[in-house]
């Protein structure tokens, strides 16, 4: 599942559960509030990452873009780390 369809489900979901709320049955409508809820959780990482520790130098935003076109598939976070490295705690 693509990070754009992960961030488009519970959005989806949201809205087809407010047009149920208001105009059908405010029943499913909840439900399937809870469902768009669940599907957030659920989907997966967040598309930035787990955000790590501060880097060691300022990053350059250039850097990160091309470190992501490198390696497709990576995070925001795991190209700063990569690009400015972390700091030691």
């Amino acid at each position: 599942m693509t990070n754009w369809l992960r961030a488009l489900a519970p959005l989806a979901l949201t809205a087809i559960a407010l047009v149920v709320f208001f105009t059908a049955d405010r029943t499913v409508g909840m439900l399937l509030i809870v469902a768009a809820l669940a599907s957030a959780f659920i989907a997966g990482k967040s598309a930035l990452g787990r955000p790590s520790r501060r880097p060691e130098r300022d990053v350059d935003p250039a850097e990160v873009r091309a470190y992501r076109e490198a390696h497709p598939g990576s995070t925001i976070s795991d190209a700063v780390s990569a690009v400015g490295g972390t700091a030691r705690p």
